[in-house]
């Protein structure tokens, strides 16, 4: 039986978001501070502004700001002096870690996943992006938020699939649920979280990234690189977050070589995503 608000006779990404409604407005402070971070002009003062316009946001940051990591001398009261104390570099990530709770920790049951294993994922792919295109010399930033959000389009699905009773099968790194949600729709939550990040007002370094996750070769320049980084990143992710060792992948070694990366040093990474993941975990509980 299908829930009310959903039809079932969706047939493209853009019906299937028009149907699942616009990303939290959380999404919008994200992506507008993405922007602040790539203009040279910016400064903290206009990221803190950004941040009043999100009261929840604002007070997440002021305490983060106050813990065990920032805090030195006389405790953080606004979100001027909260900023300041962060970095201009780092609120980024602690913007983006106290956001993502709105954004992606949520249960996906046709995936059987739950919010906390949705939220852990994300964030990992999060850290393990920007881990991999800092040592590429590439956009830090764009690569930490398509990791992010990379996996945003199984919201869409997730309601889609539970009005309809169906369940999605995880066919493993690189692919996913990728399978299952083509046979479902005739696409991929890649194409679907590409207009969700669209109509969320993300730049093109996030949209395309995202759309051509699952096969990065045919991303078209200059976007490919970052969508072979978040592959990279989502192999990283796998590895971390499932505990196990990741076989590889048909032509995953020529997707890794079009960023002149093997395999090895990929997981290269692996000691410095656990304990970034580690500190988000207990950051996020603040």
């Amino acid at each position: 039986m299908s829930s009310p608000g959903v039809p079932q006779n969706i047939s493209t990404p853009e019906q299937l978001v028009a149907a699942l409604g616009p990303l939290p407005p959380t999404a919008q402070v994200l992506a507008r501070l993405q922007s602040l971070l790539a203009d040279p002009n910016s400064d903290l003062g206009d990221v803190a502004t950004l941040l009043t316009l999100d009261a929840a946001m604002t007070t997440r940051v002021i305490k983060i700001s106050n813990s065990s990591w920032y805090s030195r001398g006389s405790p953080c009261h606004t979100i001027e002096e909260a900023v300041n104390r962060i970095g201009f570099k780092e609120v980024f990530q602690v913007v983006s870690v106290a956001a993502s709770s709105a954004l992606v920790a949520q249960p996906l049951t046709a995936y059987g996943r739950g919010a906390i294993a949705t939220w852990r994922e994300s964030v990992a792919c999060a850290f393990a992006g920007e881990l991999i295109a800092e040592c590429l010399s590439e956009d830090t930033a764009a690569a930490f938020m398509n990791g992010l959000l990379h996996a945003v389009g199984r919201q869409a699905f997730n309601r889609y699939a539970a009005a309809a009773g169906k369940t999605l099968t995880d066919g493993g790194f690189p692919l996913d649920f990728s399978g299952a949600e083509f046979v479902l729709l005739g696409f991929t939550q890649a194409e679907a979280g590409a207009f969700m990040l669209k109509k969320g007002g993300f730049t093109v370094e996030n949209i395309e990234p995202v759309r051509y996750q699952y096969e990065p070769l045919e991303a078209p320049e200059p976007y490919d690189r970052l969508a072979a980084i978040l592959f990279a990143a989502r192999l990283l992710r796998t590895a971390v977050c499932s505990g196990q060792e990741v076989p590889e992948a048909p032509g995953e070694a020529e997707i890794l070589a079009s960023i002149r990366l093997a395999r090895a040093d990929v997981f290269s990474h692996q000691p410095s995503l656990q304990h970034k993941l580690a500190r988000a975990e207990q950051m996020a509980r603040i």
